[in-house]
């Protein structure tokens, strides 16, 4: 859909490549339809950059990343493909925060030429409606957009979307505007007359030169809306201009003529997808086609929820599927993708349709999502996820279990499957979110659960005080309602954040009341932890004795609980006090049992990687 935008594109190209003060950033602004990507994709082609053979021709850049956010895209989404995809940096040690992944992609623009393009931006946008309009409803999102203008680096930014972001303006001044200096922005009106009759006419419409120009004009050159026109007039001259009311600026009534030329089957399929939140392949599609839940009827889709297991699916039924997508695609109503990773094609619906298609059908949205959980729960049991997209089931079940009101489902998503994960991959403020989410509606005891997770990524990331919070709200919960166990967690839980602080008395304290509750409970695996943090403290406090006593019992019980990797951590830690007692023989021993155990564990990092160290070091020492 390429029509009407020469002389533009030639001037955008000439504002990016300005001698003098080019733009950090190229804003193309418009409303969805309009033709934003279109015009970014023709700019990228006169820039040199050849889409079949991603070969960067007589380009002015080393290196171009396009990226298409979509909506719930994360800070961290962005981060990982602009950091690994994009600029193929590797960090040795994994950036947990926001302002390290900013900090490291800035470098990496700073050292490389590049021109990075952001599709679709208003889709993590705040909405007009918002008190805050126009910033992004992730606060790393926005410290991400507000560095690519006002940090140092030689690259550029082009970027789509609806509204300009806020986040652009200098964040010293409330209210400010983006500077014109830095930000270049374009706002995209319709296409010409004569352009909207030539894509009336690649749409293979037959009318009069008089009622093509006419049709062009009633919608003021809105290219999604010609393309809609364009499906409802084919084969039918002079249709369109003899029914003005299907050419206006609103898509509803195109819609509606759209969908009352569609079969039955296809208008209840296009219904069943207005509620999804990403692309889904034909199986799914299949699925939400012939889900129902009266189980006399057919209980394949409830069985297969409650199962977790995809469910069966004759070729048939799936065929029937594809001839439905095919018809809908074409009338341009459902937009088709090719995912060459997965060797899939994924549908979706474009945002008008969506919003039309929810508001015709509100009162049966409720039944609409519980389709769509009960589709994701069939996919919930994922077998050794590699990427967030191999968790995209899990992702979707949590999030429609929330819209449906099932918090506890949603809750123990959370805490589950999520949370071993995105803790794993580092996805802490996702995580943090989801928990965050959940926690007004959720009873007392998984509140403070919630709340002892959503504490433990603010402490991993280094914010004590936040961490301190979560715990201590935790604990309020736990002592009024007696949780023992949770108790003696969150003491424990508060002295990391104590000796974190170094403040060792106070850590010691909790360390103690969390050991006292952990022995009264039978816990061994509590005790075992308290009693080496305990070891940890005395040691930083240089009674070797003390803490060699506490390590003993620490070792004593994992050794009988057959917990080899914390008998190797132990190991390790008992080395460095033989170490600064100038023990080397002692040392050596125990540096040795570690690392024999860790490598017959597989564990090459963590207390491995210190056993090593200090094993080195011993060596230097005693020649």
């Amino acid at each position: 859909m390429w029509k009407g935008r020469d002389e533009l594109l030639q001037q955008l190209q000439a504002k990016l490549l300005q001698l003098e003060n080019p733009p950090k950033v190229l804003a193309l602004i418009g409303q969805g339809g309009i033709g934003k990507t279109s015009l970014a994709v023709k700019l990228l082609e006169a820039l040199g950059i050849n889409f079949q053979s991603r070969i960067l021709t007589d380009c002015p850049y080393e290196c171009v990343i396009y990226f298409k956010a979509q909506e719930g895209t994360s800070f961290n989404d962005v981060a990982e493909f602009l950091l690994i995809d994009g600029l193929g940096i590797q960090t040795a040690e994994t950036l947990k925060t926001a302002d390290e992944k900013i900090a490291k992609i800035i470098e990496g623009l700073a050292q490389t030429r590049t021109l990075v393009v952001l599709d679709n931006l208003e889709s993590i946008l705040q909405p007009a409606n918002h008190p805050q309009a126009g910033r992004a409803i992730s606060p790393d999102w926005g410290k991400l957009l507000n560095a690519l203008v006002y940090q140092q680096h030689q690259s550029q930014t082009l970027l789509t979307s609806r509204e300009v972001p806020a986040d652009f303006a200098d964040i010293r001044y409330e209210g400010a505007e983006p500077d014109s200096e830095l930000v270049y922005i374009e706002r995209i009106s319709g296409v010409a007359t004569v352009a909207g009759v030539e894509i009336l006419r690649q749409r293979q419409l037959k009318d009069s030169v008089a009622d093509l120009q006419w049709i062009s004009e009633r919608v003021e050159g809105h290219v999604f809306l010609l393309t809609q026109l364009a499906a409802i007039g084919k084969g039918k001259p002079g249709y369109l201009r003899k029914h003005p009311e299907f050419v206006t600026k609103k898509a509803e009534p195109i819609l509606r003529e759209q969908l009352a030329r569609q079969s039955e089957a296809a208008q209840d399929l296009l219904k069943r997808m207005c509620v999804l939140r990403v692309g889904i392949d034909i199986r799914g599609l299949t699925f939400l086609r012939l889900f129902t839940d009266d189980q006399e009827q057919d209980d394949r889709f409830e069985m297969a929820a409650e199962l977790e297991e995809p469910a069966e699916l004759t070729e048939e039924e799936i065929s029937e599927t594809q001839a439905i997508l095919e018809q809908l695609v074409d009338s341009s109503l459902v937009q088709s993708r090719y995912d060459e990773q997965q060797c899939e094609v994924f549908y979706d619906l474009h945002r008008v349709i969506v919003e039309f298609v929810q508001g015709e059908y509100q009162d049966e949205l409720p039944n609409l999502l519980k389709s769509i959980y009960k589709f994701y729960c069939s996919g919930k049991n994922v077998e050794n996820p590699k990427t967030l997209e191999d968790l995209r089931p899990v992702l979707e079940a949590q999030y429609f279990a929330f819209q449906l009101g099932n918090y506890s489902e949603a809750y123990y998503l959370v805490t589950g499957t999520l949370g071993k994960y995105l803790r794993w991959w580092g996805h802490w403020s996702l995580l943090k979110d989801l928990g965050e989410q959940v926690l007004p509606y959720i009873d007392e005891e998984k509140c403070c659960i919630c709340l002892q997770w959503i504490g433990v990524i603010h402490r991993d990331l280094g914010n004590w005080d936040e961490a301190a919070k979560c715990f201590q709200n935790a604990l309020a919960i736990a002592q009024k309602q007696e949780y023992k166990s949770s108790i003696a967690s969150c003491n424990g839980m508060l002295g990391d954040i104590e000796g974190n602080r170094g403040n060792w008395d106070a850590a010691e304290t909790l360390y103690r009341q969390s050991l006292a509750l952990m022995t009264e409970l039978g816990d061994r695996s509590g005790m075992v932890s308290s009693w080496t943090a305990l070891g940890y403290i005395e040691r930083n406090r240089g009674n070797w004795d003390a803490a060699e006593t506490l390590y003993r019992q620490s070792l004593t019980v994992r050794t009988e609980l057959g917990n080899r990797s914390g008998m190797a951590s132990i190991w390790g830690q008992w080395g460095d006090i033989e170490r600064n007692r100038g023990n080397w023989d002692a040392a050596e021993t125990l540096y040795r049992q570690s690392l024999a155990l860790m490598t017959e564990l597989g564990d090459r990092s963590g207390m491995a990687s210190i056993a090593v160290l200090n094993w080195v070091q011993y060596s230097s020492n005693s020649g």
